[in-house]
């Protein structure tokens, strides 16, 4: 069965930091996606309309990947 994927919106930092994301503030999660490309986690951004998403699942997986 297909996991539905949760996406949480920017302007949320307790669900952020809930799903063990390291942002605190809304605008530390908007400059880590002005800075997406550069730090290896754009996949990990999703733009709907005007609104800015963040996976979670996806987010942990690229940061431990430029981690190593």
């Amino acid at each position: 069965m297909n996991e539905l994927q949760q996406l949480i919106p920017l302007t949320r930092p307790a669900e952020l930091k809930a799903a063990g994301v390291p942002f605190e503030t809304t605008d530390q999660a908007r400059w880590a996606h002005r800075c997406r490309r550069q730090n290896g986690l754009a996949e990990a951004f999703v733009t709907i309309g005007r609104r800015v998403f963040l996976d979670p699942k996806k987010f942990h997986e690229l940061a431990r990947q430029h981690a190593a």
